[in-house]
């Protein structure tokens, strides 16, 4: 599946809404467009992993799409909200409340990911699926197995953040995949 890209519209648009300043940390972002990142606060992989059209939506949505440093995002990663990190946003009210919003609407889907991921996480003894790393849970990525089969529990892994980027091609997610089913 091609990865979607957000239109730089859009990305203007987000860039805009909070004044150049990075929801995560708080800093003003370079105008330079070459420099962003894009984050969704409720991260794309809720939908994937729990497929339902509403939150989708909702999570591709301009009110869940923000502007943020490299840095930051990575940092975030797959973080998933909280009603006290919504409130702890470096924002206005106004986009407060609209990311609450959004987030108690796909909340369902919240909480299903986040079991999914915790449950694959524990079972893995907290470590990389791939490398054995130990990790933590906002630092573990949830993963498909195999690609061949669908987003469930029974097909995913949780790793670290250098196999999750290795994962991203084809051949080294087959050489991954064969080094832990073996």
């Amino acid at each position: 599946m091609k990865r979607q890209t957000v239109s730089i519209t859009k990305q203007r648009a987000a860039y805009a809404r909070n004044n150049g300043i990075c929801v995560i940390c708080g800093k003003k972002i370079s105008p330079n467009e070459k420099e962003w990142s894009v984050d969704h606060y409720i991260p794309r992989a809720v939908y994937k992993w729990v497929p339902d059209k509403v939150s989708k939506d909702l999570i591709e949505s301009q009110d869940n799409l923000f502007i943020v440093h490299q840095k930051c995002n990575f940092s975030k990663d797959s973080t998933l909200p909280t009603n006290q990190a919504i409130s702890s946003m470096h924002a206005n009210k106004e986009i407060k409340d609209k990311t609450l919003k959004l987030y108690n609407k796909t909340q369902d889907g919240v909480d299903t990911y986040r079991a999914i991921k915790q449950s694959t996480f524990d079972s893995q003894g907290k470590k990389c699926a791939v490398c054995g790393k130990k990790l933590t849970i906002n630092d573990a990525t949830l993963r498909r197995i195999s690609n061949n089969k669908g987003r469930n529990r029974d097909n995913a892994m949780c790793v670290c953040e250098r196999c999750n980027i290795k994962a991203g091609t084809t051949e080294q997610k087959r050489k991954m995949v064969k080094k832990i089913t073996k």
